[in-house]
């Protein structure tokens, strides 16, 4: 007889497969098109057993969110560990300016585009249903993006403090950041032929010219 120890690791194993299989099928048709059947026939399992993981589809979404807040927790920590912010003063030369900056928005970028890379299925349901048609997963995802703008806000205004430089309005900052980010994130996803170098790149002079917007000289 399997222990409750095998059980509950076959549950969470059975859960995470239904959550794949969701994910696939998202890929391909989008959230709104997911069913439980449809869901439980990807996983190889019972459209009955679904019930004994998830109540309903946006149950199972809400964890799909929780997932991708996992990730974009551990991608903020990565970033913040490589950015920098040296100090800017009123007659730098504009490269140098634009050098201080970039000591933000490169790692952020460049460590954004690789945890894409690796979760693409995951980061692509995140992003697509923001405005999605449930308001499940939309409450959840703003949830996210919510504590997210403000670990980032909280980071922004450390580094400000620590070399003496000044943003204006560094929460609206922090929130267009991740929503630049996260456009340029999507559009890799659903081209082809897009180049996650070519992407990273572009997403960079995009943040660095918010944030030359930004700077307040004294």
């Amino acid at each position: 007889m399997a222990s409750r120890n095998d059980l509950k690791k076959q549950k969470e194993k059975t859960s995470q497969a239904l959550i794949q299989a969701a994910l696939e099928l998202c890929a391909n048709e989008g959230y709104a098109s997911l069913s439980l059947r449809s869901v439980a026939r990807k996983a190889g399992i019972a459209p009955t057993s679904f019930y004994r993981h998830f109540r309903e589809i946006d149950e199972m979404g809400v964890e799909m969110v929780a997932q991708a807040k996992v990730v974009l927790d551990a991608f903020l920590a990565q970033a913040q560990k490589k950015m920098s912010f040296p100090a800017i003063k009123n007659n730098d030369a504009p490269a140098k300016t634009v050098k201080s900056i970039e000591s933000i928005t490169r790692p952020f970028a460049e460590t954004f585009i690789s945890v894409i890379e690796k979760n693409s299925q995951l980061m692509h349901l995140f992003f697509q249903e923001k405005t999605g048609s449930s308001e499940a997963l939309r409450d959840a995802i703003f949830d996210v993006t919510d504590q997210l703008t403000g670990v980032l806000t909280e980071e922004l205004n450390r580094l400000c403090q620590e070399n003496k430089n000044n943003l204006n309005d560094i929460s609206l900052i922090a929130e267009t950041m991740l929503t630049i980010v996260s456009a340029c994130g999507l559009e890799m996803i659903v081209r082809e032929d897009a180049k996650p170098k070519t992407i990273t790149e572009r997403t960079i002079l995009k943040l660095n010219l918010l944030l030359q917007g930004a700077l307040i000289h004294e």
